[in-house]
């Protein structure tokens, strides 16, 4: 949605109901259309299907959607709308490669933020302590199960005193939700005993004003079929804030340069950062120029519009 926002165009508009007066050149959907009649009203109204893929459409098996899939066959509708899609888009080399096979017409068109606009300003508030920061959904429980050891850890170093865990996108509407999240809060905050706070899950025109609580951001990823396929978001994100982080060294987060990012290595890269202020604003400055140049939001959505003008050119 938020790239189609900032594109020249004459109209759009963000719907799940194509109505009988429809107008529209383009219908651009993100994996599929639940309701599966899609191709039927392409035929009717004479518009170009575009499917945009961020992530892979097999789920590892302890997925929380990976009964859903199984049972209703979400796996094979997503392909059933790759192979009949006008283009397909999708955000790195490597999922390219996986959609080829249904599809030859796909391009790649990176996640990108369109840094300084809206809510993806670079301010941070300030705090007398050094603030470790992360945020994200449910889905990432196995993950946070990776820092379980290192905040343990970080309980008994001598800077235990000097930082803050920082939790966003907390969510209790059930009780299989609170569950995970009390479970990920655990790994990420010592058992509760490091100083932490939590916000709560914010919508997706308010979410990033989360990072203004950040110090260190840290995304820690299990080495999956599934994982290895999502995009590199979570280092866009705090790149738009100046922001240093530590990452689990596997895709989608490889291929950034070193000086830029730091790998693993969880309590040695932290007690570092925590006790350097210079290293977190230089870490935090390269790696917002690297991200404003190899992912530029504005360049991106050129390619993007270039795209969609030729399909209905």
């Amino acid at each position: 949605m938020l790239p189609v926002s900032q594109m020249t165009k004459e109209k759009a508009t963000v719907t799940d109901t194509i109505p009988e007066n429809f107008d529209y050149d383009i219908v651009f959907i993100n994996r599929l259309w639940v309701k599966d009649d899609i191709f039927k009203l392409r035929e009717k109204h004479n518009f170009k299907l575009v499917v945009d893929l961020d992530d892979y459409w097999i789920l590892d098996h302890h997925h929380l959607d990976y009964e859903m899939y199984s049972t209703h066959g979400v796996d094979t509708m997503i392909v059933k709308h790759i192979k009949a899609a006008d283009l397909v888009t999708c955000t790195h080399e490597r999922l390219a490669e996986r959609i080829k096979p249904y599809n030859a017409n796909v391009h790649i068109l990176p996640n990108a933020i369109p840094y300084g606009k809206m809510q993806f300003t670079d301010v941070v508030n300030e705090s007398d302590l050094i603030r470790l920061f992360w945020c994200g959904g449910i889905s990432h429980e196995q993950d946070m199960k990776i820092l379980k050891p290192v905040t343990a850890d970080l309980l008994v170093s001598d800077f235990a005193d000097k930082i803050k865990m920082v939790l966003g996108g907390y969510s209790d509407s059930n009780i299989t939700e609170e569950t995970i999240w009390k479970s990920m809060a655990a790994s990420f905050t010592g058992g509760g005993l490091l100083n932490n706070m939590a916000y709560r899950g914010m919508s997706v025109f308010e979410y990033y004003t989360m990072y203004e609580n950040a110090d260190i951001c840290l995304v820690p990823l299990r080495k999956t079929q599934f994982n290895a396929f999502k995009s590199n978001l979570k280092i866009l994100e705090a790149a738009g804030k100046k922001i240093p982080v530590i990452v689990s060294e596997v895709d989608p987060y490889k291929g950034f340069p070193k000086e830029v990012v730091n790998y693993g290595n969880w309590e040695q890269n932290i007690r570092e950062l925590v006790h350097d202020e210079q290293a977190r604003k230089e870490q935090g400055e390269a790696l917002y120029q690297y991200c404003n140049k190899h992912y530029n939001f504005d360049k991106i959505n050129q390619k993007r519009t270039e795209l969609f003008k030729g399909l209905i050119s």
